[in-house]
């Protein structure tokens, strides 16, 4: 297990900024995952750690280390790509030996790992075949394997998952949590799922325009995110605008709410993030009018397990209200929405930069 960190981590393709001065730090054993867009710089970064993208400026550090000027194979890392990379033509042993033996690793002791990856991994009866005979997901455990016998450092997965079906997606996440547990390695692992992200791994750092917006635990990430961006990314946050009456209240289109997450400063601009299945959905005024917001259901889509609700407010901001599959309001009809406090987030930064 090794930690791996960047500072100031910057990188430009022309005049577009990929990364803008990262900084990042993976304690050892951690399973961190980079997770954003397409186009926000999570491949990029992994590539700056690897040794594969040359950078413009900052650091990388493995295990104490500075391996920024050093080639890929001296940082003691093994990647899995997004291609399952196998070679054709040999069977599913002699790829998990390549790099062993071109590395002239005794015989015994590439015997040994390849068993050991295999075992662990499930695939000790495809030994001899080659990757035409094997399914999607089999492949991309053979291409785990083959960075597993390295035995590295620090493992780096580029979106190893994204050319699977829904199925094996899911199986895989469950494998690849196992396999951390169990070897309690470092993994730096890309994506652009969030549940992925929340599924496996321990922190998440969320990339937006080559920045990471917040790094924290799923639960931090989805229970108190800090930007718009995150808010929506996450979960699809709604977000209501307003402007804050005092250090704890905003005046909203619908009404006037109290939120946690900071002190705010009457007169200033707030973005407020709410889960759409943290609000309850009244068709008749409560008695209790505290943090209840008014609107108008504008549309609705019955789920099964529950109803899916689009309330309009008064400036025809929209809101996703999720509730209960017997609760049936029609279209055109005013509700009253209750927010719970604690679930009010003011955003620390209301816009999506």
């Amino acid at each position: 297990m090794s930690a791996v960190s960047v500072s100031g981590l910057s990188k430009s393709f022309g005049p577009l900024r990929v990364l803008r001065d990262i900084d990042l730090a993976i304690d050892a054993g951690d399973f961190t995952v980079l997770l954003g867009p397409s186009g926000c710089g999570k491949s990029t970064l992994l590539n700056a750690i690897a040794g594969l993208e040359d950078i413009d400026g900052g650091i990388v550090e493995i295990d104490g280390a500075d391996v920024t000027h050093r080639e890929p194979s001296q940082r003691g890392i093994a990647m899995v790509f997004q291609s399952y990379a196998l070679y054709p033509t040999m069977t599913v042993r002699k790829n998990l030996s390549f790099g062993l033996r071109v590395r002239s690793v005794p015989k015994a002791d590439v015997e040994r790992r390849v068993d050991w990856a295999a075992k662990l991994l499930q695939i000790e009866e495809l030994l001899d075949r080659k990757p035409s005979q094997l399914s999607g997901g089999q492949r991309q455990r053979v291409a785990i394997g083959r960075a597993l016998v390295q035995q590295s450092k620090v493992f780096l997965f580029d979106e190893p998952l994204s050319n699977l079906d829904a199925k094996l997606r899911t199986e895989m996440r469950v494998e690849l949590k196992r396999l951390h547990k169990e070897l309690g390695a470092t993994i730096v692992y890309v994506t652009h799922d969030q549940i992925e992200a929340m599924t496996m791994a321990t922190h998440i750092a969320v990339m937006n325009h080559g920045r990471i917006e917040q790094l924290g635990s799923p639960e931090e990430i989805y229970d108190r995110p800090r930007s718009v961006f995150v808010a929506r990314f996450i979960g699809g946050s709604n977000i209501l605008k307003g402007r804050a009456v005092d250090s704890e209240r905003i005046e909203t289109p619908g009404g006037i709410l109290r939120t946690v997450g900071r002190a705010l400063t009457a007169g200033e601009p707030v973005s407020m993030s709410v889960r759409q299945h943290e609000i309850g959905l009244q068709a008749a005024p409560p008695a209790d009018a505290a943090n209840v917001i008014t609107g108008t259901i504008a549309r609705q889509v019955f789920l099964g397990m529950a109803r899916d609700y689009t309330v309009s407010l008064n400036d025809k901001t929209e809101l996703r209200v999720t509730a209960p599959p017997d609760q049936n309001i029609a279209p055109g009809q005013p509700v009253w929405l209750r927010l719970a406090v604690e679930r009010c987030r003011a955003l620390e930064r209301g816009d999506e930069a």
